[in-house]
Order: C-alpha cells, then structure tokens, then sequence
C-alpha cells in the first residue's frame, strides 16, 4: 500500500528539524552536529516508507541502519559537549549487531515486530549508556536540560520495547506492519523524539550562546581577568560566591604595575600590553574556584582571596611581586626589570566591600610612597600598617592617610 501524506509527514518533520538546527549554526550556535543526525533519522523514515517488497531484506537494513546512526550521532553530539567522545568500537558493534538481528528477523522469522523491537533495544541501548555516562559530568543548565530530554527518549523507547514484549499482537506481514497501531507507535515515537531534542538544543545552546557573551561582557580581553563589570556580577547578593556577603574575612591585594606610563612611551604600547598580560597571568596562576582576580582599569588589578588570613595573603602578594621582578623581556627590552606595588588588607565581615576596596588603594599608595616595588598590608581601619620591601625585612609604619591627588598624578 503506497505512504499517505499523513505518514510522509513524519519524516518531512524530522527532516525540518534537521534543517532548521543547521541553518542555525549561521546566527552562530552550535548545532550542526545535532542538525546531521536528525537528519541521518528522518532519512531513516523516509526510506521506511518506500514500497519496495523485491528489495527486502536489504532495505529493512538501510532504513534501520540509518535510524540507529542518526541516535549514534547523536549521542557523539552530546559526548562533545565535554570532549569526551568514546571509541567508535562500541558504536560500530551496536550497528552491526542490529544489522545482523534486523536479517534474522526479517529473513528467518519474516517478522517486522521482531525487526522493530531489536532496532529499538538498540537505540534504548546507546541512547541509556551516553545520557547516564554524561549525567555525571554536568557542569551548567543547558547540560541538565540535554540530558534530561536523553533520559526521556531513552524511557519512551525502553517503554515500547517492554510494550512489545507483553502485548499480544496479530502475525502482520511485513507490508502490513506499516499501517499497523505498532507501526504508526514506531513512526509517532521517532517525530516525538525529534521534536523533544530539536526544542532541547536550541535551549541548551541559546543558553551556551548567552553564557559565552556574558563571559566575554565580564571579561577583560586584554588579561583574561574580570573587568569592572565582571567584579560586580561576582560580588552580587545574589551569585552565591563566598564573599559577595561578606559574612567571612576576605583579603584584598591591589596592585599596580609601577612607572607603567614610561613603559609605554619608552617601549610601545603593544610592548605594554604584553607587559599587562604577563601581570594578569600571575594572578590567574593565583587563582582557584574560590577567587577572583579583576583589572579594574589601566594597569591597577585586584585579587580576592575568600578565607585568607593577612599573612597568607601578604606572602602570595610577595610571591607575585617577586615572580613579576623576575621575568624576561627579550628580545623587545632583554635588560629590563618591571615591577609592581601592593597593598593588602582584609574584608571584615559585614564591612563594605568599598571601605576594604578604599582601604587596599590607601595601603597601595602607601607602597608607591615608599619607592614602588613593595607590598604595605593592614588589616583594619586604624591599625597598624606593615611594609614589605624587596629584600623581605618587615618595616612598621603607621597606616597611610590618602592625600588627595588625582589617580592620574599619584599612580606610575
């Protein structure tokens, strides 16, 4: 019996699907890969649904065939999310098993059930192993709604292959099986999959999409470092960072890299922003998931360090301050040493984050007072305030008061 219109329309939707997820890869999202392989499915169908009985078994094995690599992309789809892609051995024996219960089936046993429930199983098979393997690397949303429309798939096809099993159905020959309640199920399942995953992966990568332009809106291009905004985004009430309540101490090091206005007119500003990088990338190496480190602007940086008592905090100071000195500069200036100052106080809790931010400029410019190339840290408004010069020696100062220039004359 020819395909009516109704059930050509199952793979024309699948086939849309397919086309759709492509062409969205033009505004940018990453969606080829799950564009193919509803494509490879809805070429599943459509072969599903052409009349050529002389051509049996081998046209059970194309369409079955297709409908199993169009799962196997995919799942591959999902795996590179993490770049954690499996062996092709697995995939390649899952398709040659099917392959050979599919001849079984249709050969030996001329039913179609048998076919459908082995294509199934296998499917359910591929589909469970990667939505439960990658279940366990879930890292943001747009993973947990990917997975959570695999597991959905996964049920629905472990349902029907428990369905078959059970019900009792008529002996229906391969042409009939078609038209059959179990032949439109099969059909009907595979347009619901399609739709469930299309709807999924444009969520999941519309939310990739705003991530990524949110990051790079927080994010200095220069250093790496969160710029201004990115600071204040980590600082919200409402991030969830350990220091954006300031309910515990958090030390704050401020940083400036010293006479940097002659390093630009003296040696370039390209030279200077590779001078920047270099500064930003020791205090990413100070980073962890507990941190922050931010250019505020120019060559003034700051780094958060939740939990971090004064001393501690004074030493890593020291520490970046020293790896700063001992950098090389060939071949654009081989005998030039640049350095930085620091100023290091602590976030008491319940303070205002901009009293610590005002204190850590103060105890900076302190620094600067004192020749550059020095760390100057105190704990608390008041207090004491303690220089650590190059050669390590503690000098006791009483705390800075800021005078009041312009950022312009007093930083360099």
């Amino acid at each position: 019996m020819p395909a009516t219109l109704l059930e050509w329309s199952v793979p024309a939707a699948i086939l849309l699907c397919a086309i759709g997820l492509c062409a969205a890869r033009l505004v940018g999202l990453n969606t080829l890969r799950w564009g193919y392989a509803l494509a490879c499915l809805g070429t599943g169908y459509a072969v599903m649904l052409v009349q050529a009985n002389a051509l049996s078994p081998y046209k059970q094995v194309v369409e079955d065939a297709f409908i199993l690599g169009g799962v196997i992309l995919a799942c591959r789809a999902l795996q590179a999310r993490h770049r954690t892609q499996t062996p092709c051995y697995f995939d390649i024996a899952v398709l040659a098993a099917s392959t050979a219960m599919v001849l079984v089936s249709v050969v030996l046993f001329a039913s179609a059930k048998l076919e459908t429930f082995f294509v199934q199983a296998c499917c359910a098979l591929v589909i469970w192993r990667t939505a439960l393997s990658f279940a366990r690397q879930v890292a943001s949303t747009s993973d947990k709604v990917l997975v959570a429309a695999f597991l959905f798939i996964a049920l629905v096809l472990t349902g029907q292959c428990i369905l078959y099993l059970a019900a009792t159905t008529p002996l229906l020959a391969a042409g009939e099986w078609r038209t059959s309640v179990w032949g439109t199920l099969i059909q009907y399942t595979g347009l619901l999959g399609s739709i469930v995953l299309t709807f999924a992966v444009f969520i999941a990568t519309s939310r990739d999409a705003i991530d990524k332009y949110r990051r790079q809106a927080h994010t200095d291009a220069l250093t790496g470092l969160l710029n201004r905004q990115g600071l204040g985004s980590f600082l919200a009430p409402d991030s969830g960072r350990p220091c954006s309540d300031g309910a515990t101490s958090t030390a704050l090091i401020m940083a400036d890299i010293d006479n940097f206005k002659r390093i630009n007119d003296v040696f370039g500003h390209p030279f200077g922003d590779m001078v920047l990088a270099r500064f930003g990338a020791l205090l990413r190496r100070a980073e962890n998931a507990r941190t922050c480190a931010a250019r505020l602007g120019g060559e003034e940086f700051l780094l958060m360090l939740p939990a971090e008592n004064l001393e501690s905090a004074t030493a890593i100071a020291e520490r970046i301050r020293a790896d700063f000195v001992a950098q090389r500069w060939a071949p654009h200036a081989p005998d030039s040493r640049f350095t930085a100052s620091m100023g290091v106080t602590l976030l008491q809790a319940e303070e205002p984050f901009s009293s610590a931010l005002k204190r850590a400029d103060d105890l900076l410019y302190a620094a600067k007072r004192r020749g550059r190339n020095c760390t100057v840290s105190s704990d608390a408004p008041g207090a004491t305030a303690y220089a650590r010069s190059p050669f390590g020696n503690r000098v006791r100062r009483q705390s800075p008061a800021r005078e009041h220039e312009s950022r312009s004359a007093r930083r360099g």
